[in-house]
């Protein structure tokens, strides 16, 4: 079933924001797969804004949360984060659906939304994502 989710090079989350290649390990960058793969791609998938990859012929991928930068996190804002969200997510040929989704302001750091989701895998599995996102 793992196959099903795919392998992809492991990517590094930095605190400052910056992703990476990880290459923590000796033997060169390692591997992610399964669930881990796709809770990786995902959250790839919500940081890149949609059509940023267009020269290299990806011109649906990523999410229009970007759009939102700036904007004040009021109710009419945080849904429609939300429904960015979950297009993103289930742009995903892996996702079979999204079942839990949720984007709160948070109250500690003006500007920035914490985002939950569940998501049913093509494989039937439950795969859970949670991400900080800075729309200051």
């Amino acid at each position: 079933m793992a196959d099903e989710l795919k392998t992809d090079l492991r990517l590094a989350f930095k605190e400052t924001g910056e992703v990476d290649l990880d290459w923590s390990q000796d033997a060169g960058a390692p591997t992610v797969s399964g669930k881990d793969n796709l809770i990786q791609a995902l959250t790839m998938r919500l940081l890149v804004y949609r059509g940023h990859l267009d020269q290299l012929g990806h011109q649906r991928y990523g999410s229009r949360v970007a759009d939102l930068i700036g904007e004040p996190l009021d109710r009419a804002n945080l849904d429609l984060l939300r429904r960015y969200v979950r297009q993103a997510l289930m742009e995903d040929p892996r996702v079979d659906e999204v079942t839990e989704l949720s984007v709160t302001a948070r109250a500690d750091l003006p500007g920035a939304v914490d985002v939950r989701a569940r998501v049913k895998a093509i494989t039937g599995d439950a795969v859970e994502l949670g991400l900080a996102l800075d729309m200051g």
